[in-house]
């Protein structure tokens, strides 16, 4: 007779079970109290239940816990059941990876790919920003910049592609998801001083740059301002003035009614102080209707080459970018058929393919 025992497993593989299922493995101690591990197939993960918690989104992977005699011939019986759990799972993932833009999914991924190392806070320029890090440390390094209003998982599909080939770095931008922010208004260049003391902070000399939209004219300001800094920047849908939207943001976040949701949802759920919330959206939209406020001329000081992608329906005038892409010296233009401002999650695969060449993987 052999001991069947499971337990409630979170984020971590879970020490001193009798029984554990990670991925495709069970791992099992049989009669004579040796461990031993069974493959059921290449399943790519356990059944997951995604619980919005503070003070970030986590996932519980749950079993039942309970110890109960099994016959020695218990593999017959479990075995078709656990084949049944795989097809179950493959299914839920499915769903998960497309539902929610894929953030569900993306938690999942961070828990069993091996390549995310967690959260940590940096005190820079008087704030605490949250950032992310994936990936082999050692490999070159790349920063992944969200978009306005957004967060690190805005990106989570860049992230997870980049994160085999390089050491991902994703911060939540000043006052934007678990990082803090200060009295004063939020601003593209104080965002971009802030992207340099969190590579200062890290060690990193010089790195790539990935951005989608204010993610993108962050990448534009460290570029112009520190060219040295920079290996190759892609930005995704970024204006570097004004005259490149389509129309201008409204004065109040009450304007944008229920389209704000989930931006809100998010924050509410993760950011230090829930109750900033309108402060935090009124600052955006200001910074949105009063800039960025450069010129072509000063695209020309960017040394560094720079993939200018974005959707043909883009909320940013196809003009406007592709005079970005002629301004700046080493510029390659990559317009995307269909897509609109939110090519990152509408077509990720193909937004990928074309910063994963770009930056040589």
């Amino acid at each position: 007779m052999s001991l069947l025992r499971t337990d409630l497993i979170m984020a971590v593989r879970c020490s001193g079970v009798r029984v554990s299922v990670i991925g495709s493995i069970v791992r099992y101690c049989d009669h004579k109290r040796k461990w031993r591990t069974q493959e059921l197939c290449d399943l790519a993960l356990p059944l997951p239940l995604p619980l919005p918690l503070r003070p970030a989104p986590c996932i519980f992977l749950l079993s039942t816990r309970a110890e109960t005699p099994m016959p020695e011939n218990w593999k017959k019986l479990i075995l078709p059941a656990a084949a049944l759990l795989v097809v179950l799972a493959a299914a839920g993932f499915w769903a998960l990876n497309r539902s929610a833009s894929g953030i569900p999914a993306f938690y999942v991924w961070k828990l069993f790919s091996g390549a995310a190392h967690g959260g940590a806070h940096a005190a820079v320029n008087g704030i605490d920003l949250y950032y992310e890090t994936y990936g082999d440390r050692e490999a070159p390094p790349v920063l992944v910049l969200h978009g306005g209003m957004g967060f690190i998982e805005s990106m989570h599909y860049q992230i997870s592609a980049l994160s085999g080939s390089h050491f991902v770095v994703a911060p939540d931008s000043r006052g934007h998801g678990r990082s803090g922010d200060a009295e004063a208004p939020i601003a593209y260049e104080q965002m971009a001083a802030d992207m340099l003391a969190l590579m200062d902070e890290l060690g990193i000399e010089k790195a790539d740059i990935a951005g989608w939209s204010d993610g993108g004219i962050i990448g534009l300001i460290v570029a112009m301002e520190h060219p040295d800094r920079v290996r190759r920047l892609v930005t995704i849908g970024a204006n570097y003035s004004l005259d490149g939207l389509s129309s201008m943001p409204p004065e109040s976040a009450a304007e944008l009614g229920e389209a704000l949701a989930p931006a809100r949802d998010f924050y509410i759920n993760v950011a230090p102080d829930p109750s900033r919330w309108p402060v935090f959206a009124e600052k955006v939209l200001h910074m949105w209707r009063t800039s960025p406020n450069y010129a072509a001329a000063d695209l020309g000081r960017i040394e560094a080459p720079v993939l200018v992608m974005a959707g043909e329906h883009d909320s940013i005038k196809r003009e406007h970018t592709e005079a970005m892409a002629h301004a700046i010296p080493d510029a390659t233009l990559d317009i995307v058929p269909g897509a609109s401002h939110f090519l990152p999650l509408e077509m990720p695969e193909r937004a990928n393919a074309s910063i994963r060449t770009f930056l040589g993987d």
